[in-house]
Protein backbone atom coordinates (compact mmCIF):
# COMPACT_ATOMS: atom_id res chain seq x y z
CA UNK A 1 0.00 0.00 0.00
CA UNK A 2 3.02 2.29 0.18
CA UNK A 3 3.48 5.21 2.55
CA UNK A 4 0.59 7.28 3.78
CA UNK A 5 0.53 10.98 2.95
CA UNK A 6 1.28 11.73 6.60
CA UNK A 7 4.31 9.41 6.55
CA UNK A 8 5.66 11.13 3.43
CA UNK A 9 5.18 14.50 5.10
CA UNK A 10 6.96 13.42 8.30
CA UNK A 11 9.85 11.72 6.50
CA UNK A 12 10.36 14.77 4.30
CA UNK A 13 10.03 17.16 7.26
CA UNK A 14 12.26 15.37 9.75
CA UNK A 15 14.45 13.00 7.75
CA UNK A 16 13.27 10.01 9.80
CA UNK A 17 10.09 8.03 10.39
CA UNK A 18 8.88 5.36 12.82
CA UNK A 19 6.40 2.65 11.90
CA UNK A 20 5.20 1.17 15.21
CA UNK A 21 4.52 -2.48 16.04
CA UNK A 22 5.50 -4.04 12.72
CA UNK A 23 6.64 -7.39 14.19
CA UNK A 24 4.51 -9.82 16.18
CA UNK A 25 5.53 -10.82 19.70
CA UNK A 26 6.63 -14.31 18.59
CA UNK A 27 8.83 -12.81 15.86
CA UNK A 28 10.43 -10.39 18.32
CA UNK A 29 11.16 -13.15 20.83
CA UNK A 30 12.71 -15.41 18.20
CA UNK A 31 15.05 -12.69 16.91
CA UNK A 32 16.03 -11.58 20.44
CA UNK A 33 16.88 -15.19 21.30
CA UNK A 34 19.04 -15.45 18.18
CA UNK A 35 20.87 -12.18 18.91
CA UNK A 36 21.41 -13.25 22.51
CA UNK A 37 23.07 -16.43 21.30
CA UNK A 38 25.10 -14.64 18.60
CA UNK A 39 26.53 -12.27 21.22
CA UNK A 40 26.87 -14.66 24.13
CA UNK A 41 26.78 -18.29 22.94
CA UNK A 42 27.26 -18.53 19.15
CA UNK A 43 28.11 -22.22 19.26
CA UNK A 44 24.55 -22.97 20.30
CA UNK A 45 23.41 -21.92 16.81
CA UNK A 46 23.89 -23.60 13.44
CA UNK A 47 26.82 -22.05 11.55
CA UNK A 48 24.55 -20.29 9.04
CA UNK A 49 22.67 -18.53 11.87
CA UNK A 50 25.66 -17.13 13.76
CA UNK A 51 25.26 -13.73 12.20
CA UNK A 52 22.41 -11.57 10.95
CA UNK A 53 20.37 -11.64 8.79
CA UNK A 54 19.66 -15.36 9.06
CA UNK A 55 17.21 -17.71 10.69
CA UNK A 56 14.56 -15.69 12.55
CA UNK A 57 16.25 -12.36 11.70
CA UNK A 58 16.04 -13.00 7.94
CA UNK A 59 12.51 -11.57 7.94
CA UNK A 60 14.06 -8.11 8.31
CA UNK A 61 15.53 -8.27 4.78
CA UNK A 62 12.31 -7.98 2.81
CA UNK A 63 9.55 -7.33 5.30
CA UNK A 64 6.55 -5.85 3.44
CA UNK A 65 6.24 -2.92 5.85
CA UNK A 66 9.86 -2.02 5.10
CA UNK A 67 9.67 -2.46 1.34
CA UNK A 68 6.58 -0.22 1.20
CA UNK A 69 8.63 2.69 2.49
CA UNK A 70 11.84 1.93 0.62
CA UNK A 71 10.08 1.61 -2.74
CA UNK A 72 8.69 5.11 -2.17
CA UNK A 73 11.91 6.84 -1.07
CA UNK A 74 14.58 4.90 -3.01
CA UNK A 75 12.74 2.88 -5.66
CA UNK A 76 12.09 -0.80 -6.37
CA UNK A 77 15.69 -1.69 -7.32
CA UNK A 78 17.23 -2.07 -3.87
CA UNK A 79 20.26 -3.73 -2.41
CA UNK A 80 21.60 -4.04 1.13
CA UNK A 81 25.08 -2.80 1.93
CA UNK A 82 25.35 -3.84 5.56
CA UNK A 83 23.38 -5.56 8.32
CA UNK A 84 24.36 -5.63 11.97
CA UNK A 85 22.85 -6.84 15.21
CA UNK A 86 23.07 -4.51 18.21
CA UNK A 87 23.18 -5.53 21.87
CA UNK A 88 24.06 -2.29 23.66
CA UNK A 89 24.41 -2.05 27.45
CA UNK A 90 24.08 1.03 29.66
CA UNK A 91 26.94 3.44 29.04
CA UNK A 92 27.71 2.10 25.59
CA UNK A 93 27.45 4.27 22.47
CA UNK A 94 28.65 3.99 18.93
CA UNK A 95 28.78 7.17 16.87
CA UNK A 96 28.98 10.89 17.47
CA UNK A 97 26.66 13.14 15.49
CA UNK A 98 27.50 13.02 11.80
CA UNK A 99 26.11 13.72 8.31
CA UNK A 100 23.59 16.43 7.45
CA UNK A 101 23.93 19.63 5.49
CA UNK A 102 25.15 20.16 1.92
CA UNK A 103 25.74 16.45 1.28
CA UNK A 104 22.09 16.36 0.23
CA UNK A 105 23.39 16.49 -3.35
CA UNK A 106 25.62 13.45 -2.90
CA UNK A 107 24.43 10.59 -5.16
CA UNK A 108 24.92 7.98 -2.44
CA UNK A 109 23.79 9.79 0.71
CA UNK A 110 21.81 12.67 -0.75
CA UNK A 111 18.18 13.64 -0.38
CA UNK A 112 15.97 15.59 -2.75
CA UNK A 113 12.36 16.08 -3.76
CA UNK A 114 11.14 16.64 -7.32
CA UNK A 115 7.88 16.21 -9.23
CA UNK A 116 6.00 14.85 -6.25
CA UNK A 117 8.63 12.20 -5.47
CA UNK A 118 11.17 11.75 -2.70
CA UNK A 119 14.63 10.61 -3.78
CA UNK A 120 16.74 9.42 -0.86
CA UNK A 121 20.17 7.88 -1.25
CA UNK A 122 21.10 5.46 1.50
CA UNK A 123 18.28 4.77 3.98
CA UNK A 124 18.93 3.12 7.32
CA UNK A 125 16.31 0.72 8.64
CA UNK A 126 16.33 -0.19 12.34
CA UNK A 127 14.20 -2.95 13.84
CA UNK A 128 13.82 -2.05 17.51
CA UNK A 129 13.38 -5.26 19.51
CA UNK A 130 12.85 -3.62 22.89
CA UNK A 131 10.57 -0.75 23.93
CA UNK A 132 12.26 2.60 23.27
CA UNK A 133 11.65 5.81 25.22
CA UNK A 134 13.03 9.12 23.99
CA UNK A 135 15.29 9.59 27.02
CA UNK A 136 16.81 6.10 26.62
CA UNK A 137 19.30 7.64 24.15
CA UNK A 138 18.88 5.13 21.33
CA UNK A 139 19.48 7.10 18.11
CA UNK A 140 19.17 10.88 18.04
CA UNK A 141 18.53 13.18 15.09
CA UNK A 142 18.75 16.82 14.10
CA UNK A 143 15.41 17.03 12.24
CA UNK A 144 15.49 18.66 8.82
CA UNK A 145 19.28 18.45 8.53
CA UNK A 146 18.99 15.97 5.66
CA UNK A 147 18.17 18.84 3.28
CA UNK A 148 19.78 21.86 4.95
CA UNK A 149 22.06 24.12 2.91
CA UNK A 150 24.76 24.74 5.50
CA UNK A 151 27.12 22.47 7.45
CA UNK A 152 25.94 21.56 10.95
CA UNK A 153 27.02 24.42 13.18
CA UNK A 154 29.39 23.52 16.03
CA UNK A 155 26.84 24.72 18.62
CA UNK A 156 24.47 21.96 17.45
CA UNK A 157 26.94 19.14 17.10
CA UNK A 158 27.12 17.67 20.60
CA UNK A 159 25.14 15.21 22.71
CA UNK A 160 26.72 16.41 25.90
CA UNK A 161 25.27 18.88 28.37
CA UNK A 162 25.58 21.84 28.68
CA UNK A 163 26.48 21.99 24.97
CA UNK A 164 23.66 19.72 23.76
CA UNK A 165 21.66 21.21 20.92
CA UNK A 166 18.06 21.96 21.98
CA UNK A 167 16.97 20.78 18.52
CA UNK A 168 18.14 17.18 18.91
CA UNK A 169 15.31 14.66 18.99
CA UNK A 170 14.95 11.01 19.89
CA UNK A 171 11.86 8.86 19.48
CA UNK A 172 9.62 6.47 21.40
CA UNK A 173 8.17 3.22 20.13
CA UNK A 174 7.13 -0.25 21.31
CA UNK A 175 9.24 -3.33 20.63
CA UNK A 176 8.80 -4.59 17.09
CA UNK A 177 8.74 -1.12 15.55
CA UNK A 178 10.84 0.00 12.58
CA UNK A 179 12.78 3.26 12.31
CA UNK A 180 13.70 4.66 8.88
CA UNK A 181 16.08 7.55 8.34
CA UNK A 182 17.93 9.19 5.49
CA UNK A 183 21.65 8.66 5.96
CA UNK A 184 22.09 12.39 5.38
CA UNK A 185 20.00 13.27 8.42
CA UNK A 186 22.45 14.33 11.12
CA UNK A 187 22.31 11.44 13.57
CA UNK A 188 24.28 9.60 16.20
CA UNK A 189 24.14 7.13 19.05
CA UNK A 190 24.72 8.64 22.50
CA UNK A 191 25.45 6.54 25.55
CA UNK A 192 22.60 4.12 26.21
CA UNK A 193 20.72 5.23 29.29
CA UNK A 194 18.86 2.15 30.55
CA UNK A 195 19.77 -0.91 32.60
CA UNK A 196 18.23 -3.34 30.11
CA UNK A 197 20.10 -3.56 26.79
CA UNK A 198 19.10 -2.00 23.52
CA UNK A 199 18.52 -4.88 21.12
CA UNK A 200 18.05 -4.05 17.46
CA UNK A 201 18.98 -4.85 13.89
CA UNK A 202 20.39 -2.14 11.60
CA UNK A 203 20.24 -2.41 7.81
CA UNK A 204 21.44 0.01 5.14
CA UNK A 205 19.60 0.04 1.81
CA UNK A 206 20.64 1.84 -1.37
CA UNK A 207 19.68 1.87 -5.02
CA UNK A 208 21.31 -1.10 -6.73
CA UNK A 209 23.35 1.29 -8.93
CA UNK A 210 25.18 2.85 -5.95
CA UNK A 211 27.32 1.47 -3.17
CA UNK A 212 29.21 3.22 -0.37
CA UNK A 213 30.41 0.20 1.59
CA UNK A 214 31.42 -3.14 0.17
CA UNK A 215 28.82 -5.60 1.48
CA UNK A 216 29.89 -7.76 4.39
CA UNK A 217 27.92 -10.97 4.72
CA UNK A 218 29.19 -14.39 5.63
CA UNK A 219 29.03 -16.98 2.88
CA UNK A 220 27.20 -19.42 5.16
CA UNK A 221 24.59 -16.79 6.03
CA UNK A 222 24.03 -15.88 2.38
CA UNK A 223 23.65 -19.50 1.35
CA UNK A 224 21.07 -20.05 4.09
CA UNK A 225 18.74 -17.34 2.73
CA UNK A 226 15.93 -17.82 0.26
CA UNK A 227 16.63 -16.96 -3.35
CA UNK A 228 14.44 -13.87 -2.99
CA UNK A 229 16.42 -12.70 0.04
CA UNK A 230 19.77 -13.37 -1.65
CA UNK A 231 18.71 -10.92 -4.36
CA UNK A 232 19.20 -8.01 -1.93
CA UNK A 233 22.93 -8.82 -1.81
CA UNK A 234 23.45 -9.00 -5.57
CA UNK A 235 26.24 -7.12 -7.34
CA UNK A 236 25.97 -3.35 -7.66
CA UNK A 237 25.10 -2.22 -11.18
CA UNK A 238 22.00 -0.94 -12.92
CA UNK A 239 22.04 -2.34 -16.46
CA UNK A 240 24.20 -4.92 -18.21
CA UNK A 241 25.04 -3.91 -21.78
CA UNK A 242 27.36 -6.91 -22.18
CA UNK A 243 24.24 -9.06 -22.64
CA UNK A 244 21.64 -9.01 -25.35
CA UNK A 245 18.88 -6.46 -24.63
CA UNK A 246 20.87 -5.06 -21.68
CA UNK A 247 18.85 -6.49 -18.75
CA UNK A 248 18.20 -4.34 -15.70
CA UNK A 249 19.58 -5.49 -12.36
CA UNK A 250 16.16 -5.92 -10.76
CA UNK A 251 15.10 -8.52 -8.22
CA UNK A 252 12.91 -10.21 -10.84
CA UNK A 253 15.77 -10.35 -13.34
CA UNK A 254 18.04 -11.82 -10.67
CA UNK A 255 15.49 -14.51 -9.84
CA UNK A 256 15.02 -15.39 -13.51
CA UNK A 257 18.72 -15.41 -14.38
CA UNK A 258 19.94 -18.12 -12.05
CA UNK A 259 23.00 -16.00 -11.25
CA UNK A 260 24.45 -16.51 -7.82
CA UNK A 261 24.51 -13.67 -5.33
CA UNK A 262 28.18 -12.76 -5.05
CA UNK A 263 30.38 -11.77 -2.16
CA UNK A 264 34.05 -10.99 -1.67
CA UNK A 265 35.90 -13.65 0.24
CA UNK A 266 38.29 -11.14 1.81
CA UNK A 267 35.33 -9.10 3.02
CA UNK A 268 33.29 -11.86 4.66
CA UNK A 269 32.83 -11.31 8.36
CA UNK A 270 34.99 -13.28 10.72
CA UNK A 271 33.16 -16.42 11.75
CA UNK A 272 31.88 -16.57 15.31
CA UNK A 273 33.17 -20.09 15.80
CA UNK A 274 35.80 -19.55 18.46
Amino acid sequence: MGMTEEEKFLFDLNGYLVRPSVLARAEIDAIVDQLDRIHHDPQSLPVHQRDVPSGPSAITIDHPAVLEVLHEVIGPNLHIEVVSGVWRHRGQGFFDLHMGGPMKTDPIFGYRYADGKIYAGMVRVVFELTDIAEDDCATWFLPGSHKSNFPIHAKHHSFNKPNRSPYLRGYSCPAGSVLFFSENTCHGAPLWNRDTPRISIFLAYSHVATCHQRPMIRKEVLEGLTREQQAYFRDTWNQDFTRQNGPMNSVDAFLESGDEARWQGDNVRKQNTE
